[in-house]
């Protein structure tokens, strides 16, 4: 497993688990969790890294090919 594919599982993971307690609990409750927010932001930033390096790596081997 290379390191883009790493990188989507866990942003996946962790944005899947603390973005959707956060959206949750905003609509049901109104109450704004910070720390979820913030580690469900990181999710989603681990998600575009892991995609944009994922799309420069095809793109550098087609290059070579």
């Amino acid at each position: 497993m290379n390191r883009s594919q790493w990188l989507l599982y866990f942003g996946l993971l962790i944005f899947g688990i603390f973005g959707g307690q956060f959206v949750i609990r905003l609509m049901r409750d109104g109450d704004f969790f910070i720390a979820e927010f913030i580690i469900g932001f990181i999710g989603l930033i681990l998600l575009i890294i892991s995609l944009c390096t994922k799309k420069t790596y095809h793109h550098g081997k087609e290059d070579f090919e």
